[in-house]
């Protein structure tokens, strides 16, 4: 990995994507060149199942140096809608705010990916790396991996629903959450002293209640928002779990940090936990007005909007909130609507100045954190249509996932369907 803002120390490594410095693993020594790509570059006719498993271990995802041709169609299961199009990169620079919108409004319909490969089956979890690489998990029990390179693998795992998926670059780990009746953790670790070696095992999760709402992780901490409480899984040397009580079931969960874990709950409240605390009074840091349902909670990067908090609950509520002033947000999102669904998405530009949210109309809209307006979808023209616009189509389903790439394009997920819309 390249060099941190202390540069090269010895038997530390600089991520990226955390801004931190982690201690090396031991083993082979290590080159300087540029670490390889989420999978190895091989064709998918000359790659192994367990080779797919060692390369996604191994190393961390990052942004393809050289866009693809944008006339090749999607590797795997999926095809490319649109031809001479192709994917806008402008990673490069500073992103005015200005500039961004343009992007986001324009958007169109790039591709389709039918991973799963079962008719009903659903995309319970997403998340995505640089431009093209994804996990999902499914309510088949199965593991989706796509590589960077385009190439597709499916892993059943276990015979019941996945809720969530965790990626540890700097660990060596991956660990998939299985809920039902007997919720447990299925653990990949990658050995550093044996580098073609993965363990895997299997531990059974103590939850408070037994049902599971939602999961986010960071770092080396996966929480899993349940009945009344917090459970927290800590793999670093063991595997542990700690549950936490709370007042009203956590429907929503955003780990922001190893220790800081925001909540939505089921009263309507959003409270931070501090995880290296015993949980007191609780802190109030948002909620909606009418006291409806808390269904998505997402803290925004002090870079775009300084203490920022999204919050969206039934009653067709979406706002803002300064976490150090819960009696009144920031901005009311006018337009969204959700009266009935507890599973709705919302996903926040690279910049963390736009944010996109599903409702229960199937619909998506966008807005500025910054001034609170909606986004107007870009009229139509030679190379943009109106209706494979994001922010005008409706969809078939409740969309259970979003997520906005690096290259500024919108990932959307309909039950076991990926929808890619790009510029």
């Amino acid at each position: 990995m390249s060099g941190g803002p202390l540069g090269n120390l010895p038997g530390m490594t600089y991520d990226p994507l955390k801004n931190r410095y982690f201690p090396t693993p031991k083993g082979p020594p290590q080159n300087d060149q540029p670490p390889p790509n989420l999978y190895a570059s091989t064709s998918r006719s000359k790659k192994g199942r367990p080779e797919m498993v060692l390369g996604f271990l191994d190393c961390q995802p990052q942004r393809k140096r050289q866009r693809p041709d944008i006339h090749d169609l999607v590797s795997g299961p999926g095809r490319k809608l649109v031809k001479g199009r192709g994917r806008m990169g402008v990673g490069m620079g500073k992103r005015s705010q200005r500039g961004e919108e343009a992007i986001l409004s324009k958007l169109q319909l790039d591709a389709e990916h039918h991973s799963c490969g079962c008719h009903g089956e659903t995309i319970t979890s997403y998340k995505s790396f640089g431009e093209e690489a994804y996990l999902a998990t499914t309510d088949h029990g199965k593991l989706v991996m796509h590589g960077s390179e385009g190439e597709t693998v499916v892993f059943y795992i276990c015979p019941q629903v996945l809720m969530g998926v965790h990626f540890d670059i700097m660990r060596l780990t991956l660990i998939a959450i299985s809920g039902g009746a007997d919720p447990h953790v299925h653990l990949f670790k990658r050995d550093p002293q044996m580098l073609d070696h993965i363990f895997m095992s299997h531990s059974e999760l103590n939850l408070s209640g037994g049902d599971m709402y939602e999961v986010s992780s960071f770092d080396d901490r996966c929480t899993i928002g349940g009945h009344k409480s917090l459970t927290t899984i800590n793999y670093t040397s063991s595997f542990t779990t700690s549950n936490r009580r709370l007042p009203s079931d956590a429907l929503a969960v955003h780990q922001y940090s190893r220790d800081l874990v925001f909540t939505g709950q089921r009263s309507g409240l959003v409270t931070c936990e501090d995880l290296r605390v015993k949980p007191k009074s609780p802190v109030v840091v948002g909620g909606t007005r009418g006291r409806k349902a808390v269904v998505n909670v997402k803290r925004v990067q002090d870079g775009a909007v300084p203490w920022g908090l999204v919050v969206s609950g039934m009653g067709d509520e979406l706002l803002l909130y300064d976490v150090r002033f819960s009696d009144k947000p920031l901005h009311t999102f006018q337009g969204h609507i959700n009266n009935y669904q507890t599973q709705v998405s919302t996903a926040l530009s690279p910049s963390g100045t736009h944010l996109f949210a599903s409702g229960s109309d199937n619909r998506i809209r966008a807005y500025s954190l910054l001034t609170g307006s909606p986004l107007t979808p870009w009229p139509d023209d030679e190379y943009h249509q109106l209706e494979e616009n994001p922010l005008v189509k409706k969809f078939e389903d409740k969309i259970s996932a979003l997520t906005v790439r690096d290259d500024l394009g919108l990932d959307v997920v309909v039950k076991g369907q990926l929808l890619r819309f790009a510029k």
